[in-house]
């Protein structure tokens, strides 16, 4: 069964204009788009000043986005420096860090600094000298290029005081501070300002300082930043190394072991194996007719070191032992009948004795000659 949707529209449509609902409805919607429009139209209008806030950078945005301090009284340092250097956009704390180390001639400084489109003008000071003025703040941070109080250079500022006086010159391509006795630092004043172009010079007094917004100083230690981040690198690429190191050591000694667990078996059978033909080797040379010959030979070789005698010869030839040896004159016959043998000749050496079969040989060459 279909249905007529039209219809049904149709008379939804009547009963909203009998109820006056339609065209409020209507009047709601132009209204909604006409907020739009305006909201569009700000929102246009704000984009310019978006981008030179994001086209610019400052050391007070670095303070802002650290921890958050108290400032007390304004304070001008007696070793203040001040200069411009050229910006690269994202390096500009280095590049300020760089110059003001330099000039300080120690990397220990606190720095304010503000960049403006290609350039960074700064203002510097020993860290050592703010440690007995902590949590003070100069009044020529407020006035850098770029601050909300900061006059269109080339520009002068002075500041007198009893004791000694204070003054930066700032020019759209420089920055310079002079610090002196009033009198000079007063004519100096009037000097440059001349050899600028007759530019104003203003007088700072304590009325005008306190309408400064202060700027805090920042202190900058890249060098201690950067060897702490080359050392916790060097740790985590050691422990990386060591960890490397430890699991393929683990591994080829667990390959070792599944080696030797397998080949354990093997092992064990060729050692019996082995233990085995030894002794049967060693029984069968137990049994064997030269362990008799050689016993015999150990025995008359003993015997005749006993007497000082010497062996000449040892003969074993179809199972008989023919054997001759000289011993010296006062050896006994007795002593030569123990032995197995019998006098044969005297030499120049003593007396030459032989068994019965070294008798025999030589008598069997006697007869061949």
């Amino acid at each position: 069964m279909s249905l007529d949707l039209s219809k049904y529209t149709k008379r939804i449509s009547a009963d909203l204009e009998k109820l006056g609902i339609k065209e409020k409805l209507a009047s709601g919607m132009a209204k909604l788009s006409a907020r739009a429009d305006a909201a569009k139209i700000e929102a246009e209008a704000l984009r310019p000043k978006l981008k030179n806030a994001m086209d610019s950078a400052s050391s007070l945005t670095k303070v802002l986005a650290g921890a958050v301090g108290t400032l007390g009284e304004y304070y001008f340092p007696s070793e203040l420096i001040g200069g411009t250097c050229p910006r690269v956009a994202g390096e500009e704390e280095e590049i300020v860090w760089n110059a003001a180390a330099e000039a300080c001639d120690t990397e220990r400084v606190h720095v304010v600094w503000q960049s403006v489109d290609s350039k960074i003008w700064y203002i510097a000071v020993r860290s050592s000298e703010l440690a007995s003025h902590p949590d003070t703040w100069c009044p020529f941070a407020s006035l850098l290029p770029g601050a909300k109080d900061a006059a269109t250079p080339p520009v002068c500022y002075t500041y007198y005081s009893d004791e000694m006086a204070t003054m930066m010159t700032v020019t759209p391509d420089g920055l310079q501070i002079y610090r002196g006795t009033t009198l000079v630092v007063r004519a100096k004043a009037e000097r440059t300002a001349r050899e600028l172009g007759n530019v104003p010079v203003i007088e700072l007094t304590p009325d005008q300082v306190m309408k400064l917004a202060p700027v805090p100083w920042y202190s900058v230690s890249l060098f201690e930043d950067r060897a702490r981040r080359i050392l916790a690198a060097a740790a985590v690429f050691s422990a990386i190394t060591l960890a490397g190191l430890t699991f393929l050591i683990w591994l080829f000694a667990s390959m070792a072991l599944i080696t030797a667990r397998h080949d354990l078996s093997d092992t064990l059978t060729r050692t019996q194996d082995k233990t085995t033909e030894l002794m049967r080797t060693s029984e069968k040379l137990r049994t064997s007719p030269m362990r008799e010959q050689l016993a015999k030979f150990a025995d008359l070789n003993d015997g005749l070191l006993a007497v000082n005698g010497l062996l000449e010869v040892y003969e074993v030839k179809d199972g008989k032992v023919r054997w001759r040896a000289i011993v010296p004159t006062n050896v006994t016959a007795d002593r030569i009948n123990e032995l197995g043998g019998k006098n044969i000749e005297s030499t120049g050496q003593g007396v030459a004795i032989g068994n019965a079969a070294e008798i025999e040989f030589e008598a069997i060459s006697a007869g061949k000659k």
